[in-house]
């Protein structure tokens, strides 16, 4: 439900979006010598507009930078609803997949020193892995993992990393042999997923021994002095820093905290830092200075600049943001007739949008803790700005305006179908035949882990490593509706043999009793 309820939201805004691109853009050089006081002014009277027009959203930072720093930065609401804690520029937020720039970035680096090879194989970096010929490993690269063109699928590497934390190194090495080839986007198709950046990871630690997390804490976090940023220690790190918790507007009102914290088990290389916009805005500025042929500490701007260039090309103009290409963590598309670099994030409970306009020498960062309203929120307060300094003050505040009012009407009928599929849930019956404890259990698959059934208070209750649901009925006999994913709705079935569960399929996955 979550899924399909975003994808309608970012299609209205999308459609708002696209009747207001029509006037030529002004050259680079005459955009450079706008009034950036002027901006931050009218920038400040929309985001005020828009957040006060949304009052459910917990909180928004968003921070503008140009290449020789920042112009603009506010935040708006509470990091935690409950204590009442204010977000501020240097709160803590979940940014999900833009960790990805990050880790290409990094990598880069050590490809440029010569202590990695961007072009080394599955086969080079796994020689002991039995891989199924038709991967043709001796063909996938560090660079197709990086640039979603390896065209790998299957094993539960991804969702054990993201989701559960049950995971340890040789489980992780094992799910390599049960790769299996992406028919649909085969190699050097571009498909986005976390894959293959988990197995980039994966194989680098192998081969150098350094994580994920200590090669973009030295490579990137430490260079551009960014304070306010982890890829580890969260539980730690709570005690010390702001950070802002997570909660849903997919709601019938209000805003909902969500269960489903990372920890450390969960911070994995394709999702797995926390950051404030004010540091963000560092690694943006970085990206733009790069791109005028500056690098920035011991990062050269060859290097940063290119992590910029797409691998990959494909013509993807369906959201808000139009993308062409993919590179090492950066899409890329025009908007305005001016190239722009970006990545978002999402994850119950957060929504991050990154990215920078060279041409323009502007970069943009909002952080939202919701996955609600906070998604288009923070494209909206993204696309404002580009528009602002590519056609001026008038035509953003009128398209401004628009976006705003289809997103209003979208939204409402959003949160009107969210009430009505919860009633529709809560209406379901039963149709398990035997008492629960016929159910609970261990069940195993090799896989995806373990999924332990419960009782709870009579009901079925699942646990999965850091994943928790009780169960809602569903009209199918021996089923069950589990949302251990918030906003995710899965159907858990079971099988029955002599008066007991034996097995159960979860989200079209078998798993047996464990031995």
């Amino acid at each position: 439900m979550r899924t399909s309820m975003l994808l309608l939201a970012a299609a209205g805004f999308a459609l708002a979006a696209s009747g207001a691109c029509a006037q030529p853009a002004p050259s680079p050089a005459a955009a450079t010598q706008v009034d950036t006081r002027r901006f931050a002014a009218d920038f400040d009277a929309f985001l005020t507009g828009l957040v006060g027009g949304f009052p459910d959203l917990p909180s928004l930072s968003v921070v503008v930078t140009r290449s020789d720093g920042t112009i603009y930065a506010r935040s708006f609401g509470r990091a935690d609803l409950a204590s009442g804690r204010a977000a501020t520029p240097d709160t803590l937020y979940y940014i999900a997949s833009t960790t990805k720039s990050f880790l290409g970035l990094a990598m880069a680096a050590m490809d440029a020193r010569g202590e990695i090879d961007l072009d080394w194989t599955l086969a080079e970096l796994a020689p002991d892995v039995r891989f199924a010929p038709e991967l043709h490993a001796d063909r996938v690269t560090l660079r197709h993992l990086l640039s979603h063109t390896h065209g790998l699928t299957g094993t539960g590497i991804a969702f054990r990393l993201a989701y559960t934390g049950e995971h340890d190194q040789a489980t992780l090495w094992r799910q390599l042999a049960r790769l299996q080839p992406n028919r649909e986007a085969p190699l050097g198709t571009y498909r986005y997923t976390n894959l293959g950046y988990n197995i980039a990871a994966l194989l680098i630690e192998r081969r150098t021994g350094r994580r994920w997390q200590d090669m973009i804490e030295r490579e990137v976090l430490v260079p551009l002095r960014m304070t306010h940023s982890l890829t580890q220690g969260t539980d730690r790190a709570r005690r010390r820093l702001p950070f802002a918790l997570p909660y849903t507007t997919m709601t019938a009102s209000g805003a909902a905290p969500i269960y489903l914290v990372k920890h450390d088990d969960t911070m994995q290389s394709a999702g797995g830092m926390f950051a404030s916009a004010n540091d963000i805005a560092r690694f943006l500025a970085a990206q733009l200075a790069a791109e005028r042929g500056r690098g920035t500490g011991r990062l050269p701007a060859s290097v940063i600049a290119g992590t910029h260039r797409p691998i990959a090309t494909f013509d993807d103009r369906r959201d808000v943001f139009p993308a062409t290409g993919y590179g090492l963590g950066w899409l890329s598309g025009e908007v305005d007739g001016a190239m722009l670099y970006f990545h978002f994030g999402g994850f119950p409970g957060a929504r991050a949008h990154m990215s920078f306009m060279p041409a323009r020498d502007v970069g943009v960062v909002a952080l939202a803790n919701d996955d609600g309203i906070g998604v288009p929120i923070a494209d909206l307060a993204a696309k404002y700005a580009y528009t602002w300094f590519a056609r001026g003050r008038e035509a953003a505040a009128a398209s401004g305006a628009q976006w705003t009012e289809r997103f209003r009407q979208q939204f409402t009928r959003i949160r009107a179908g969210v009430a009505t599929a919860r009633a529709e849930q809560a209406a379901r019956p039963w149709r398990l035949s035997l008492p629960i404890a016929a159910y609970t259990g261990r069940y195993c698959n090799e896989d995806y882990g373990t999924i332990t059934i419960s009782d709870h208070n009579g009901r079925p209750a699942m646990a999965m490593g850091r994943l928790r649901a009780d169960a809602g009925p569903f009209d199918r006999p021996e089923t069950v509706r589990m949302e251990a994913i918030p906003g995710e709705g899965r159907l858990l079935s079971f099988d029955l043999a002599g008066g007991r569960a034996t097995a159960l399929t979860y989200d079209g996955d078998r798993y047996l009793r464990c031995p």
